[in-house]
């Protein structure tokens, strides 16, 4: 009698993770329509949502990146432990350098700027000079 309820327990809460999963794979995949991007970005797009990574690079010119990262702005602590801390900030833009150097000339390592879009799902940042998200 027990093992029944068990299985029927079970095979409900895996039908609702499947209905929550579908939307929520639907859902990321229009909001990436919105940013130019598409299907070959979702399931990189899903591991961030679900905070399983920290974020990809979607376009790179050797100069600056274009990465999607999470909505919620967690990239002070990524940073923080490759050794860089936020030296500046104006707006959008934090501006960032090694923990051991000093910063007179306002000369900084990189600059990552969020873009004004904002979803549930992800945020688009830019990354400067030559710096993607996957060197973090």
């Amino acid at each position: 009698m027990k093992a029944k309820k068990i299985r029927k327990i079970s095979f409900v809460f895996l039908i609702l993770f499947t209905v929550f999963f579908l939307f929520s794979e639907i859902s990321i995949y229009r909001n990436l329509k919105q940013y130019g991007y598409g299907i070959n970005e979702l399931p990189e797009t899903t591991l961030v949502y679900f905070h399983i990574s920290k974020g990809f690079t979607v376009e790179n010119d050797n100069q600056n990146s274009v990465f999607i990262g999470r909505h919620s702005y967690i990239y002070e602590d990524v940073f923080d432990n490759k050794g860089y801390y936020e030296a500046d900030r104006m707006g959008l833009d934090g501006f960032y350098q090694k923990k051991d150097e000093e910063n007179n000339n306002h000369v900084f390592d990189f600059c990552i700027t969020s873009t004004r879009d904002w979803c549930h799902w992800f945020r688009v940042y830019r990354l400067s000079d030559g710096y993607t998200i996957e060197d973090f």
